[in-house]
């Protein structure tokens, strides 16, 4: 998969990059950690919250049960979400943020970032994905 725009970014200290089949670029810091870029372009019409909701329906087609416990708007051009799931009676944590980075001729491209990983792991991984997504920005 490639971004539907050219991006750079930050990766914080102690996470490894790894193939990615369904990304753009993925790294783990442990079996059940995990960073990723995926991305796409909608019509401008389609508001940031309705892209995240599309994200969520598609979690809840592999996962045994999706929550969304929160999202909200950041900036002019940006989206939160958070979601926690289960999959084989594990339960997970993902924070997602989507960036509208690129309008024209109708449309716009958003990156998606996502951290996934465990609820215990989660309070000391946030950091790092607040770091790793204050770095990300297009490419110019």
């Amino acid at each position: 998969m490639t971004l539907p725009v050219s991006v750079h970014f930050g990766l914080p200290d102690g996470w490894e990059p790894v193939p990615a089949r369904d990304a753009a670029f993925a790294a783990v810091r442990s079996d059940t950690a995990g960073i990723m870029l995926t991305g796409g372009v909608w019509p401008r019409a389609v508001p940031l919250r309705e892209v995240a909701a599309e994200s969520a329906a598609d979690l809840r087609d592999t996962a045994d049960e999706v929550t969304v416990l929160s999202g909200e708007e950041i900036g002019g051009g940006g989206f939160v979400q958070e979601l926690r799931f289960t999959v084989s009676d594990e339960t997970f944590v993902r924070s997602e943020v989507y960036l509208a980075m690129g309008e024209g001729a109708g449309q716009r491209a958003v990156v998606r970032a996502v951290l996934t990983c465990t609820r215990a792991e989660f309070d000391a991984l946030a950091g790092d994905f607040r770091e790793f997504v204050g770095s990300l920005g297009p490419d110019v």
